[in-house]
């Protein structure tokens, strides 16, 4: 044995002896050191090697998982639907070309947009330029400029996005739903040569939002799902007590014994330490039983009063909780806390957008039956709706 019989296994030790390139010599070599020396060694080895197999054969792994999850997926029974919408399909042929704009979706800068539309904005674009040239977009493509309130190039902006009106009829067959986001992306922007983007693209989003609003007018409630929710408050509250998580509890609490919000309100609230943090417009605020909305869709600031019931849970979070929710979620993760906070209690899933229809349709049928129209609106306006926008989102149950 030499004198290093006793060295503690390591990644250099495993390069140092696989350098000897001989088999002989290096079991020779490896003889002078402890048993778990030598299993290290090997363990290591047998590591190195399957990495190296996976990264030689990620594409081909990759491909077999994917086709396993889809078959599995092929396999799962069909989940029902609380509401089921048709689809948005747009014959090219009947969309009135010689439609003129508006001017009235051209006032809003990029500047005034809250964070959630400018994500959305950017995704579209970013899966509409994949779709026509195969690659992803560059970060520096003057309309990511645009979207990030960076100084951009109008005709270079009309170069790189002409391919937008040289498919507009496939775009509009294919991916209906990217044509009011690709419009109100441009009318963001001044210039007559962007005119060319905006007047093409406008007489299409126009079709996609008339029919968009007789589909949602058409809208058919599954109700064997839909009758298990209730905003009654013992119901929600015997529902609450089910959810031993605080964050949940919270968040289950905050859509139903309210007017139902955007989940998005919610996921950019934080707690306020002292009353001038209320004053930071980018964020919604928690501070001594009210909420203040200070950033939301339709810029109407508000406080509201919360229940006795939500301030309880909340005065139960941690004592260094910084975002009400627990953390700073991305939509999409909340999305899917939300729906499984929902499964978990009905057996099936809703997402925020189901709950605030059913809310508006119990908001019409309470009120209605009072005719008290003041408390109508008023719900409607918590929910961030005006009443007109309160009653589209209401659907026969």
């Amino acid at each position: 044995m030499s004198e290093n019989n006793n060295e503690v296994f390591t990644p250099e030790a495993y390069l140092r002896i696989k350098s000897l390139d001989n088999p002989h010599i290096i079991n020779k070599e490896l003889s002078k050191y402890s048993v778990e020396f030598k299993a290290s060694y090997v363990k290591y080895g047998n590591m190195l090697r399957n990495k190296k197999f996976r990264d030689e054969k990620k594409d081909i792994i990759n491909l077999k998982r994917k086709e396993a999850r889809k078959l599995a997926k092929s396999n799962e029974e069909p989940v029902a639907k609380p509401f089921e919408t048709e689809k948005v399909i747009i014959n090219p042929d009947e969309v009135d070309k010689d439609l003129k704009r508006e001017s009235k979706a051209e006032n809003m800068k990029i500047k005034d947009l809250n964070p959630n539309s400018i994500n959305n904005y950017i995704n579209t674009i970013k899966n509409i330029y994949n779709k026509y040239h195969n690659k992803d977009i560059a970060d520096d493509a003057e309309v990511l400029k645009l979207l990030r309130n960076e100084k951009y190039d109008t005709k270079k902006l009309l170069k790189q996005n002409i391919y937008i009106v040289e498919n507009i009829n496939d775009i509009t067959l294919k991916y209906a739903y990217a044509l009011r986001p690709l419009y109100y992306i441009f009318c963001r922007t001044r210039g007559k040569n962007i005119n060319i983007l905006k007047d093409a693209l406008y007489p299409f989003a126009t079709k996609y939002q008339e029919v968009y609003n007789e589909n949602r007018e058409n809208t058919k409630a599954n109700i064997e799902i839909t009758k298990l929710i209730s905003f009654e408050k013992n119901e929600v509250l015997k529902n609450a007590d089910l959810i031993t998580d605080v964050y949940e509890k919270l968040i289950y609490s905050l859509l139903f014994l309210m007017p139902t919000r955007r989940l998005y309100d919610y996921r950019i609230t934080r707690i306020a330490t002292k009353s001038s943090d209320i004053n930071n417009l980018d964020y919604n605020w928690y501070y001594q039983g009210n909420i203040y909305i200070n950033n939301t869709k339709n810029k109407d600031m508000m406080v509201l009063d919360l229940p006795n019931e939500i301030v309880e849970i909340i005065n139960l979070l941690p004592a260094d909780t910084d975002y009400i929710l627990g953390k700073s979620y991305s939509e999409s993760s909340l999305s899917r806390k939300f729906a499984k906070i929902t499964e978990n209690i009905y057996r099936t899933p809703f997402n925020a957008v189901d709950i605030r229809k059913l809310y508006a349709s119990y908001n019409l049928k309470i009120n209605a039956e009072t005719g008290d129209t003041k408390q109508m609106k008023e719900n409607a306006r918590k929910m961030g709706h005006s009443l007109n926008e309160n009653l589209n989102y209401i659907v026969k149950t």
